[in-house]
């Protein structure tokens, strides 16, 4: 699948059918709802998912970074299902994504489901990020 091109506030940005947006002047790849630790948020719940929503949700991001080898990446929010959702990945979950984290500036823009900073993956927190004419919220 192809990229489709689209002109906001003057920037050409690219909306990707992997479920991202990459503006190739900043190398910049933006990110949102990933809900990392969803199952097992259900699982303490009694309600049993299937355990490897994160390693998916993993693979498909680490399939962005491969393609477009951002400088930045913002996760707008929900990037963890709960406020607990980063203690709970499986360690091989936690230092891919911290791997990730090494690969390119992460920003985390925190949303409802996670209001405080993931721990122990590398990065910036804050309610929303601004690059040149953009906004990015939660």
């Amino acid at each position: 699948m192809t990229p489709a091109p689209i002109h906001l506030s003057g920037e050409r940005l690219m909306l990707d059918p992997g479920g991202a947006l990459f503006w190739p002047a900043q190398r910049l790849l933006a990110v949102a709802d990933l809900h990392l630790e969803k199952g097992s948020a259900a699982a303490i719940k009694g309600n049993l998912l299937p355990p490897w929503d994160t390693r998916a949700t993993l693979d498909r991001l680490a399939a962005l970074l491969r393609r477009y080898r951002p400088a930045t990446v913002v996760a707008l929010g929900d990037s963890f299902h709960d406020a607990a959702g980063s203690g709970r990945l499986q360690a091989a979950d936690h230092t891919r994504l911290a791997a990730m984290a090494e690969f390119a500036a992460f920003v985390w823009v925190l949303g409802n489901h996670d209001p405080a900073p993931p721990e122990g993956i590398a990065g910036t927190s804050t309610a929303e990020w601004r690059a040149g004419p953009l906004l990015f919220p939660a």
